[in-house]
């Protein structure tokens, strides 16, 4: 029979780590292990029996956790226990052999934990690997014992053993039992804590975010694997950071937070940060230092990084900080929590950093004589998905621990070496302004900014477009050049009509660079105006018929254009403006190219203005984008490389003719001597339709904006198409071509204001990560950066604006200096003068091969309840899974002050439960903040005149869509109970009986409410981890039926009642500690 000697109740900390316990958390969280190799001879059963001493001595090492048939959990401490011990003899194993079979046994011993009510919490492995070689694996459970426990107890252990191999015994100094310490704790006064606290915590309503790229799925992990990188910091790297943090009077712990602080500004582009650091907290009970238990405490730091401050004055801010920290450092983490602004349920921080001044290994060597040729390992990982673990021996050495379902191998190296970039900059630079300490490595940035822009490419001297259209019509005059409206015309006909048009433009005073209005819809009569106003030496601006009247009225005075080229029937509409109007029907006579005379030719020059096409603009106008001929031809000599244009091929003319994607559709053909066909409105606005077509005009290269080209991907396709290139672009592309479509697909991105076309990558079947496809890699002498705020590039990964620059760019917006010189600005990585870069507010970040993956607008960025969020990583979570071809998050307020994320999503066969699916998709890999609220299915996205996604459009939810379906009535007596008690605690009307918990709005405290409420009514002792395990109402209630069924079942413990008093909850503790005060 197990004699209870003593019971009292448990630290904060401990109380945390015995939720976690009870929730069924992750496997391996709060297990430490140490592994010793001993190159003596070892004693087994002498060594055994010294453990054995140690555990008589010190109470924790024989207390238990128990929390049944108890008003609040407590500590019950055991009169005598047996430590487990496992003996493995592998002597005769080959060294690779043994390396293996340990490590499959720390994972073992990892993942099997502990019973938390069976005492002792620890166990012993003993290997015994050479004749004069052993590994001892000494697991324990973090919640009885810290890092200073660990190296008194190792010490007490070999003080014993070698006296017991000498035959005598040896009495060592007891310390204060752990109990000193609780009663300690219990005597703290909350009001004042409660103060500070609050006012540290003033206005922070969102966890510091740290989402980063994956290089592989997230449903690759299984089970809870955890994984760890380190770097050793040279000793002369330790001693200047030694030195810099004496200069600014601040330990080398602080210095080391800095960084990091740092480094989560640089990646999550937020200034008030705040990530967790551990608390020794021993040095206020007097023999704390020598005690062992579980003394430490995980707190929020927060810093507000303001890049313009000076590194040295604001890690003296960060001092000030700390020694006000110190009267409060035993605070509850729980209690903190409470004391927030943040919403129930969401955490502080989901990163923790920690500062041990030694590891136990140099601290056990520093005692010397035997010691000196022992090594000891500690491993162990907390509950957060990432730990930052700094031991300040003479070279530092920094770890960081992360859970591999929110982050990979890879991206934890990148960020390693990003800290030690930092590090080596503030020791370098101690009066560097925060905005200029670098952050990348020098290979890292090479790469970012020199190899992944090497796009170089010596084309022909730039010369005017329609020089080379002319060119095509002297070598192919009767060659097919466009056909669409139930017309053809050929090269030489095209050239012609041109060339009287452009008599006629000249008559009107069209000059170099002068601006001539094209109101025409998608046409031959377009293709010819365009040409004509080339000839003549002037720059077309294209005007969508469709267009509202006060959209046409600004462009043409805004433009002051000096002719408009229309159609009879289309002036009618044309609203007054000073240009002359000129119609272009061949059919009415005015533009007839049969005279054969040519223009008198005037000296043109590449850098003239070949077009100025309008996009929308934030200020409620649209705003002129000018491109030069140069920039063109640097697009259609790509165009005419990348996809191998010949005079046979036939492309298609699809896109608005305001759109500048018609620029790209028609000129890099037009000047190969190939043709262009255009089809009628219905054609272009059907995808089955456009398939026909497409193959019964045997067109080989065709753009189709990206729903459409979603669309036809997804039809059947004839044996007879001839299409070889799918080309698309305009909006973010979601779905893959399957295996059997005989043609590329490729993707492209490009803003109006760097010529239509400034990326591309070929899509697929299967792409990595399964993830969306990227937008892939800068064109020919196109570059391309992915920048912060500060214009500083990002790490891999890492979200950011994307800037452009190159051959393609346009000079500005058409009568907009102040947006000019706001948009496009001196290329600061660029030694040549007038080099620009325009900022394109689009939202991207660098995958790891080199490719760009496009996140969303910048201006898309939405808050809720103070959460930055960017819907654009959300999506391209969500198109990860099978079923999912599109999707669109957006933030609704569709209740004044209710703002939620929802998501829209486009399926052919949804599983029943896609939104639960989705939502543990998400919850893999994101945190909880960033899982919408909503899921809405629909057919088709509702779309703008120009092919994309028009996101007013789209519907408000149907309430059934926030509880992920659609409401069904609890059944029977405990399942009604159940949905009145959660409607109780979660402030509800109604609860269906398939409604999830946790996506109604339950968290951790909510759910312990849930806990006493169904022991007080149902009289039913209902372990808290069933609750995660079966979330709804339903599954819940089936277990309770199990649960009533087993002999013995009655109500025995409140500890859960007093845990959700307290305010305990998974995830707020840490297993690390923190021992430099």
């Amino acid at each position: 029979m197990t004699s209870v000697v003593d019971t009292y109740e448990l630290s904060p900390m401990q109380a945390g780590m015995l939720f976690h316990g009870l929730s069924g958390g992750a496997a391996g969280a709060y297990i430490e292990q140490v592994v010793a190799t001993l190159h003596e001879p070892l004693d087994e059963a002498q060594f055994i029996r010294a453990w054995q001493r140690v555990a008589e001595r010190h109470p924790v090492l024989r207390s238990r956790f128990r929390w049944e048939g108890v008003a609040q959990p407590m500590q019950d401490v055991i009169e005598r226990v047996q430590i487990p011990v496992e003996r493995l003899d592998w002597r005769t194993l080959a060294e690779a052999e043994r390396q293996q079979r340990f490590q499959a046994l720390l994972d073992r011993e990892r993942t099997r934990g502990f019973e938390l009510d069976q005492a002792p919490l620890m166990r012993l492995v003993l290997v015994r690997a050479a004749e004069c070689e052993h590994w001892v694996l000494w697991t324990t459970h973090h919640g009885f014992l810290d890092g200073r426990s660990r190296f008194l107890l190792w010490q007490e252990v070999f003080a014993f053993y070698e006296a017991f191999l000498r035959g005598r015994d040896t009495e060592l100094p007891l310390p204060r039992p752990y109990r000193d310490y609780i009663e300690w704790l219990r005597q703290l006064d909350d009001d004042s804590a409660k103060g500070y606290w609050q006012g540290v915590l003033s206005g922070y309503r969102a966890p510091t975010p740290l989402v980063v790229a994956r290089d592989r799925e997230a449903e690759n992990v299984k089970g809870d694997s955890c994984g760890t990188h380190e770097v050793r910091l040279s000793a002369v790297l330790t001693s200047a950071l030694r030195k810099r943090a004496r200069e600014a009077s601040v330990t080398l712990n602080m210095l080391l937070q800095g960084a990091w602080a740092l480094l989560l500004h640089r990646y999550c582009g937020e200034s008030d940060i705040v990530f967790g650091v551990t608390r020794a907290c021993r040095s206020f009970l007097e023999g704390a230092g020598d005690m062992v238990g579980l003394f430490i405490n995980t707190l929020p730091i927060r810093m507000r990084v303001d890049p313009e401050s000076e590194l040295v004055s604001w890690l003296r801010q960060l001092r000030a900080q700390q020694v006000a920290l110190r009267d409060y450092e035993h605070t509850p983490l729980v209690r903190v929590q409470g004391w927030s602004e943040l919403p129930r349920g969401m955490p502080l921080f989901e990163s923790i950093l920690v500062f041990d001044s030694h590891t136990l290994d140099a601290q056990l060597r520093a005692l010397g004589g035997a010691w000196s040729e022992r090594r000891f390992l500690g491993l162990g990982h907390t509950n957060y998905p990432l730990t930052v673990v700094a031991y300040g021996d003479r070279e530092l050495l920094l770890q960081i621990e992360y859970s591999r379902k929110r982050f990979d191998d890879a991206v934890v190296a990148r960020m390693l070496g990003h800290l030690q970039t930092l590090l080596e900059g503030m020791a370098a630079r101690p009066e560097a302004k925060l905005k200029d300490l670098p952050l990348l490595t020098e290979a890292e940035r090479r790469q970012l900014v020199e190899l992944w822009n090497r796009t170089s490419v010596a084309y022909p001297p730039a010369r005017c477009v329609h020089e080379l259209v002319e060119e095509q019509a002297h070598i192919r005059p009767e060659a097919l050049a466009a056909e669409g409206g139930g017309r053809r015309v050929t090269y030489r006909e095209l050239d012609e009509r041109a060339e009287a048009l452009a008599g006629q433009l000249r008559t009107q005073g069209v000059q170099s660079n002068s601006l001539v209005a094209v109101y025409l819809e998608r046409s031959i009569e377009m293709l010819v105006a365009i040409l004509g106003v080339w000839k003549a030496g002037g720059a077309y601006v294209p005007i969508d018929p469709e267009y509202p009247a006060e959209r046409i009225r600004f462009m043409l005075e805004d433009t002051q254009a000096v002719v408009t080229l229309t159609r009879k029937h289309l002036a009618a509409v044309l609203p007054a403006s000073d240009a002359a109007v000129l119609h272009v029907d061949a059919s009415q006579g005015s533009v007839d190219g049969r005279s054969g005379r040519r223009l008198e030719r005037r000296p043109m020059s590449p850098q003239q203005l070949a077009y100025v096409i309008y996009t929308s603009g934030s200020t409620g106008h649209p705003k002129g984008v000018p491109i030069e001929h140069a920039s063109l031809f640097n697009l259609i000599c790509w165009h005419q490389q990348a996809y191998d244009v010949k005079p046979d091929d036939r492309a298609t003319q699809i896109a608005g003719p305001a759109f500048d994607g018609s620029v790209w559709e028609v000129w890099p053909y037009l000047t190969a001597g190939a043709s262009v066909h255009i089809p009628d409105a219905s054609t272009r606005l059907d995808a089955g339709l456009m398939v026909r077509w497409l193959a019964e005009r045997q067109i080989t290269l065709s753009f189709l904006p990206t729903p459409l080209a979603e669309a036809v991907l997804r039809e059947n396709w004839p044996e007879t198409a001839a299409l070889r290139v799918l080309l698309t672009g305009g909006d973010k592309l979601n779905q893959r071509p399957a295996h059997k479509l005989p043609f590329r697909l490729v993707n492209h991105y490009g803003p109006t204001e760097n010529s239509v076309v400034s990326t591309c990558a070929e899509v697929t079947a299967e792409g990595a990560r399964n993830a969306a496809p990227p937008i892939g890699r800068p064109l020919p002498n196109t570059r391309a950066y992915v920048l912060d705020r500060h214009l500083q590039p990002v790490p891999i990964g890492v979200p950011g604006e994307l800037l452009l620059g190159g051959a393609q760019l346009s000079s500005g917006y058409w009568n907009r200096a102040e947006l000019t010189a706001e948009k496009f600005i001196a290329d600061p990585f660029r030694p040549e003068p007038g080099a620009r870069l325009y900022k394109t507010g689009d939202l991207v970040r660098w995958l790891p091969e080199g490719d760009i993956e496009f996140l969303g607008r910048i201006d898309h960025q939405v808050k809720i309840r103070g959460l930055r969020i960017e819907p654009g990583e959300i999506e391209a979570c969500i198109t990860r899974h099978a079923a999912v071809r599109e999707a669109v998050v957006i933030a609704r307020e569709d209740i004044p002050g209710d703002k939620r994320l929802v998501a829209y999503l486009v399926s052919a066969s949804p599983p029943a439960d896609l939104a639960d699916q989705l939502r543990a998709l998400i919850r893999a890999a994101m945190p909880e903040y960033m899982v919408p609220a909503a899921f809405v299915l629909l057919d088709a996205f509702p779309l703008s005149p120009n092919g994309k996604v028009d996101r007013k459009a789209l519907p408000a939810p149907e309430a059934a869509a926030y509880a992920g379906r659609g409401f069904e009535a609890p059944l029977g007596d405990i399942e009604s109970a159940l949905a009145q008690i959660w409607c109780d605690v979660l402030k509800l009307e109604r609860v269906g009986r398939h409604d999830q918990f946790f996506d109604l709005g339950g968290n951790s405290l909510m759910a312990m409410q849930v806990v006493s409420r169904v022991r007080q009514r149902l009289v039913t002792e209902l372990p808290l981890r069933e609750l995660f395990a079966a979330p709804t109402v339903a599954r819940l209630a089936a277990r309770i039926e199990v649960l009533r069924a087993q002999p013995g079942s009655a109500p025995a413990f409140d500890a859960l009642t007093w845990l959700a008093s307290s305010g305990q909850s998974p995830g707020v503790t840490g297993n690390r500690e923190q021992t430099e005060l």
